[in-house]
């Protein structure tokens, strides 16, 4: 399987954040049970295919759309620019300007047994 497709898939249904870049490449169909030929060469066989939580398939030859487009250039990349680094950056400071800190009024009981 390919985590470049299931991690932003679960990023979104979790809803931790925006995805930003490109679309990914649509590849999540897992391959298993691959048997070795007589000439030690091995067969890759097309096995684990994945769905989402509204039990539809997931990604395969389509990708994961981001919420921001942001291209990388190979000319800026190669000049230590990244475009979708940098968007990142100011998206998150942006979203710092409204975000209000959770801070707990008092610290949890202090442990006294093991595991809690």
């Amino acid at each position: 399987m390919h985590g470049g497709d299931f991690l932003p898939y679960s990023f979104r249904h979790m809803g931790i954040g925006k995805l930003i870049g490109t679309r990914t490449c649509g590849g999540l169909i897992g391959i298993a049970h691959n048997p070795t030929l007589v000439d030690g060469g091995q067969l890759t066989v097309p096995f684990i295919r994945l769905f989402d939580a509204q039990g539809k398939w997931l990604a395969e030859n389509v990708g994961i759309a981001p919420d921001i487009e942001v291209k990388l250039l190979p000319a800026d990349v190669n000049s230590g620019q990244d475009a979708q680094l940098d968007r990142g950056i100011s998206e998150v400071m942006e979203a710092l300007k409204s975000h209000i800190p959770v801070r707990p009024k008092q610290s949890p009981a202090i442990p006294t047994e093991l595991g809690q």
